[in-house]
């Protein structure tokens, strides 16, 4: 749904009256003071989510609270916070409008009998969010969540047709996506980001017919990861065929190209019946967008629709593999991790070069990149800036420092998909409180990590690459 859309949407009749959650999902918003006491509390952020839902729907409890037994305690709770929560309700299947899972994940069904339904969305739909504030928001804007994700792709779709930009939900981050056939549609894509030309672009396909018609081979390497990973955040790069236009590739003979797995993203590229050439929906150099309202808050005047289909799953963009050597190469890390990679096809190279010209074959290969409008610095000892309330810091585990600046925790369980889920969020978050410098201390350089890391050293000021 873009954002003109979204103050249409009161005039809509809501199909379905209850939102069906967990006994789990409350279990974890329950907080203890800290001041000593040992009171309990729920969250304030759920608390305020659910307050705005409970003015358009029924909010019930479901029966998945086997093996609970602090059931006491969660009523107790919710009479005291203010919401009212039903607990124990019988509810026929047509009641329910969505179910919100824990993980801040939020399901619908469409409503049409399975054999009546035409879409190119599957039956049901789960869209994840950052926090219970972006669920109340996007459920109160979709009282028809299926006949509005239609009508919004509908639209999109015939806006890339007709040469127009749009920005769709990946799993990976919002792209910011146009013809790829069509090079003076592409050309929008470089005027709205600020984006040198010399920076190619990823085509993004909806099947494996699309694929074939924009290179000229596909190795048999090359063919064993798309049938393991495909769809999702693994681009490959190949030699070109003369369908993409130069502009797309940077004027290089080969062409990245990657099959999406976020289904809103498929039905658009399906749709539209072309290949999308689609960088990251963001001012060129500046940190990647993973909901539509980051796309809204630096691009929302560039593009003739957004697609709100929630935050992204994997949170940071996809790997990319060249097939154009003897050895395979990665020249991005990404979303699916090296050793996945080589259990697959055997041993690549992963001598990442960073260039800053016309050689590139890849992007993400500069090496400045994702950077927030406030300095971020690597370091060592964050211990160093704990008494500064004017510098804010990106944690990955559980921390005993009690910091004087904002804190935002990409995990706090020390999980690195958490945390490249949680990425680029949190450097939004503490890049917009006003503050002097943020820091941040690496992650193990293992599996997704080392593409967290990537991420990090390429946004960060005080790197060694920078400081020459």
């Amino acid at each position: 749904m873009s954002f003109d859309q979204r103050e249409q949407s009161h005039n809509l009749v809501m199909e379905g009256s209850v939102i069906l959650l967990g006994m789990r999902i409350i279990l974890d918003e329950i907080r203890t003071s800290s001041d000593g006491s040992d009171c309990k509390s729920l969250s304030k952020g759920f608390v305020s989510a659910m307050l705005v839902l409970q003015e358009h729907y029924r909010l019930v409890v479901g029966e998945d609270d086997e093996g609970i037994a602090d059931h006491g305690l969660v009523e107790n709770l919710v009479r005291q916070s203010g919401v009212a929560i039903q607990f124990n309700q019988y509810l026929n299947r047509e009641d329910i409008a969505y179910t919100i899972h824990p993980g801040h994940s939020v399901s619908f069904s469409h409503r049409q009998a399975a054999e009546e339904v035409s879409s190119t969305l599957p039956g049901t739909l789960t869209l994840h969010f950052h926090n219970y504030r972006d669920i109340a928001a996007w459920i109160v804007s979709h009282p028809q969540p299926y006949r509005q994700l239609e009508a919004a792709l509908a639209d999109g779709a015939q806006k890339i047709r007709d040469g127009a930009l749009v920005a769709f939900p990946t799993e990976t981050v919002y792209g910011l996506g146009a013809d790829a056939t069509n090079p003076i549609a592409v050309e929008q894509i470089f005027a709205a980001k600020k984006r040198p030309l010399y920076d190619p672009l990823i085509v993004h396909v909806g099947d494996q017919k699309q694929m074939d018609s924009l290179v000229t081979e596909i190795t048999e390497r090359a063919e064993q990861l798309m049938k393991r990973f495909w769809p999702g955040p693994l681009t490959i790069v190949l030699p070109k065929s003369p369908l993409v236009p130069s502009i797309v590739t940077a004027g290089t003979p080969t062409v990245a190209v990657r099959m999406p797995s976020n289904p809103i993203a498929l039905a658009l590229i399906r749709l539209s019946g072309k290949p999308i050439a689609a960088p990251s929906a963001n001012l060129f150099g500046y940190t990647s967008p993973t909901t539509a309202m980051h796309v809204h808050q630096q691009l929302g005047d560039a593009c003739a629709a957004i697609i709100d289909g929630g935050a992204c799953t994997v949170g940071i963009e996809s790997t990319v593999i060249s097939f154009l050597g003897e050895t395979p190469k990665i020249l991005r890390p990404g979303g699916i991790d090296q050793q996945a990679i080589e259990s697959c096809i055997g041993p690549v190279r992963s001598d990442v070069e960073e260039v800053a010209d016309a050689s590139m074959v890849s992007p993400g290969l500069m090496p400045s990149h994702y950077a927030t409008t406030t300095p971020l610095w690597i370091v060592d000892d964050l211990h160093e800036y704990a008494s500064r309330s004017d510098v804010g810091v990106l944690l990955f585990g559980e921390s005993g420092e009690v910091f004087h600046g904002p804190v935002e925790y990409l995990s706090k369980k020390a999980d690195p998909a958490e945390a490249a889920n949680r990425l680029y969020q949190a450097m939004r978050r503490l890049d917009g409180k006003s503050l002097s410098l943020l820091v941040v201390r690496l992650l193990p350089e293992t599996g997704i990590g080392i593409a967290v890391n990537n991420r990090l050293r390429k946004a960060a000021v005080n790197t060694s690459s920078k400081k020459n």
